[in-house]
């Protein structure tokens, strides 16, 4: 039998206290402003970009052009006309570059990858899958990584026009999975012949 004096009190429950999330939040708000803010100013103030109104295309070639995708910038430093066109947002890039047919894309493959281990170390992952965009751009494309970042390169041909493709899309480790939707939009867009 429990004795009535001796039974000891349980504690009290703590009172709850209201969390300020609000000043936390206003916090964490005002540095994502901050950030976006700086990369927006950057882009603004690096010498050699070129804003590119939206669906403005740009020629890589009399034969070849694309149309970016919303905010991203020509790169003049990066563009040789003619060969190469590069658009770059913060610090990812899209290049088309052109070389000339020469039947045997298997090779132009193989130089590509021996340029991408060159360059920044890099690893082919994937193996070669085959594609065709909507503009008619088909060929093999691949997955790299290396010590500058990763991205994708589509490799296709168009034997009318001589012309092997070469588009590379790369991105800071972590972020390429943000600029796919681009990327891929991008690419898409890419048309070959006399009337773009």
């Amino acid at each position: 039998m429990i004795d009535g004096g001796a039974r000891t009190r349980l504690p009290a429950v703590a009172r709850r206290e209201r969390y300020g999330t609000w000043k936390g939040s206003v916090l964490v708000f005002g540095f994502v402003c901050l950030w976006e803010g700086f990369w927006l100013g950057w882009d603004a103030l690096v010498p050699g970009r070129e804003e590119v109104a939206a669906g403005q295309r740009v020629k890589v070639s009399q034969s070849v052009s694309f149309t970016p995708a919303h905010a991203w910038s020509l790169s003049r430093d990066r563009t040789t006309p003619g060969t190469q066109a590069t658009v770059t947002r913060r610090s990812s890039a899209f290049t088309v570059r052109l070389s000339p047919w020469t039947e045997r894309l298997d090779a132009k493959i193989a130089q590509e990858r021996r340029i991408l281990k060159k360059t920044s170390r890099a690893r082919v992952f994937g193996g070669d899958q085959s594609f065709q965009t909507g503009g008619g751009l088909s060929g093999v494309r691949f997955y790299y990584s290396g010590v500058r970042g990763e991205g994708l390169v589509w490799m296709g041909w168009e034997p009318s026009a001589r012309t092997v493709v070469t588009v590379r899309a790369g991105s800071p480790h972590g972020t390429l999975q943000r600029h796919l939707p681009d990327f891929r939009q991008m690419v898409d867009s890419v048309r070959i012949g006399a009337t773009t």
